[in-house]
């Protein structure tokens, strides 16, 4: 078949070279399965144009969009390919959405979206309205066209607005991304990284921005400081919270306790994750998390707390720890890093979390799915 996967949210967020990119694996995965794919991902017009084979038969295109936040809106005549025969859509709420599946529908492709956000999580009270009131447009093209589900949480989410063809497909990781090789000694990488030894390092990966939650990092390291003056906190990422969260630390006097790295290509990474002695997440409304993914799989213990992506993600307890607050996660890094969670994380990511189960759940819908019965316009 011919596939297309359309990312329709736009930002600076999943940049070539450092990011584990779903869209990039799952073509790559439907490729390795014979199929021709084209990637469509929305960019600002700064940036587009760009149009690159990242593996055989499949090719990304960057295509340029107008912006509302960061929503995509633009010309699918012009950009899009109307010889596919299947659009998987990574559409959440995108209030372009409905404009996509009009025109799947007039070219007779089958439109799948796949979702992993029903609601907004913007700080701004209007902001968060405002999106809501547009998706429901997009709710009611989910009650015609069905859809895949990236968790559990988030199907049950959509039952409740009616919507009730859908199933959950979680989201894999690109192994072709990941270093193979990772078993070196831990001061090798401290040596190369410019770590010091002796120390025991917490990494917190992503963006610093208000749905990361990432000033709870001050109240773990804190606690953890209250009981052991070697713990060190490494962050890589950016975000407009950075400053609020190097203040915090300079109140709670942590602030030279602290790594700050901006950015780390993604072929870097796996150094990190080898280095440090544990993850730490704090977004309460993570709808997946590639880097606890990414984590687990270089046996690094991750501390996560509860929310809709790492509930099913972690066992807790083997694979790692769901706690509830900051407080819960500075106790159980102080008690709980030992014996064989790395381990098991490994095996649980190599095991469970391919892209081959989206690649097969795309397969069956296209052979079942009849075009002129699902649309009424046809």
């Amino acid at each position: 078949m011919r596939i297309g996967l359309l990312v329709l949210s736009v930002g600076e967020f999943g940049n070539k070279g450092f990011y584990n990119l779903q869209e990039v694996g799952l073509g790559k995965a439907f490729g390795n399965d014979g199929h021709t794919v084209e990637i469509y991902k929305c960019v600002y017009k700064s940036k587009a144009g760009r149009t690159e084979e990242i593996a055989p038969n499949v090719t990304l295109h960057l295509i340029g969009a107008n912006t509302l936040g960061n929503n995509a809106m633009f010309s699918c005549e012009k950009q899009l390919d109307r010889n596919l025969d299947v659009l998987v859509c990574f559409s959440d709420i995108q209030f372009w959405t409905t404009k996509v599946c009009k025109w799947a529908e007039r070219n007779q492709i089958l439109f799948i979206p796949y979702v992993g956000i029903t609601h907004s999580t913007s700080p701004s009270l209007l902001k968060r309205g405002l999106i809501n009131l547009l998706a429901q447009s997009v709710f009611r093209t989910y009650r015609k066209t069905g859809v895949l589900a990236k968790t559990g949480t988030i199907e049950k989410e959509l039952v409740a607005k009616g919507i009730t063809d859908v199933r959950t497909v979680h989201v894999g990781i690109d192994f072709d991304l990941l270093h193979r090789d990772y078993d070196v000694p831990k001061q090798a990488l401290l040596n190369e990284l410019g770590l010091a030894s002796g120390l025991q390092y917490m990494l917190m990966v992503g963006r610093i921005e208000s749905d990361r939650n990432p000033l709870d990092v001050v109240t773990v390291l804190d606690r953890l400081h209250q009981n052991d003056r070697n713990f060190k906190l490494i962050v890589i990422g950016k975000g407009s919270l950075k400053e609020a969260l190097f203040a915090s630390l300079s109140e709670k006097g942590l602030s030279d306790c602290v790594v700050y790295i901006p950015q780390v290509p993604n072929a870097d990474m796996w150094k990190y994750y080898r280095a440090a002695d544990a993850l730490l997440s704090f977004s309460r409304t993570e709808i997946f998390g590639m880097s606890i993914l990414e984590a687990m799989y270089y046996e690094l213990p991750v501390f996560v707390i509860h929310a809709p992506g790492p509930d099913e993600i972690v066992i807790d307890g083997e694979t790692g720890r769901l706690v509830d607050s900051p407080e819960d996660m500075a106790q159980a890094v102080l008690t709980e890093r030992a014996g064989d969670m790395g381990k098991n994380g490994h095996r649980h990511v190599a095991l469970h979390f391919s892209w081959n189960g989206m690649v097969d759940a795309v397969v069956e819908k296209a052979g079942t799915d009849d075009l002129s019965g699902r649309y009424e316009n046809k």
